[in-house]
């Protein structure tokens, strides 16, 4: 007597993928575009559509190759420190002031 197998679905076991960003770097290249429409529109409101449309491009692209930039040191990378921390051990009352709360 066989028991019956399931397929279980365990998500995309990779990260999400769009055009060139992976994973979080997704939202940092939106964040990137986004920014870059807003200050290209202040910069149009104080100034002209032209220097708005410079603006915004003087804005997103070396925010998105920043992100691009990120993206290759990897998904998850973390500051790696070469020192040494000491911790101090945490205070600890005496037995006498123990038994005095009591």
């Amino acid at each position: 007597m066989d028991t019956p197998a399931f397929k279980i679905y365990k998500g995309l076991q990779r990260p999400l993928v769009f055009k060139i960003f992976k994973g979080k770097f997704i939202y940092w290249a939106l964040g990137s575009i986004v920014t870059g429409v807003i200050a290209g529109g202040a910069a149009s409101i104080m100034i002209s559509s032209f220097a708005g449309a410079i603006v915004m491009v003087m804005v997103a692209v070396p925010l998105l190759f920043f992100t691009i930039h990120k993206q290759k040191s990897g998904l998850y990378a973390k500051t790696k420190e070469s020192c040494i921390y000491m911790i101090p051990a945490m205070y600890k009352p005496s037995k006498q002031q123990h038994k005095q709360k009591s």
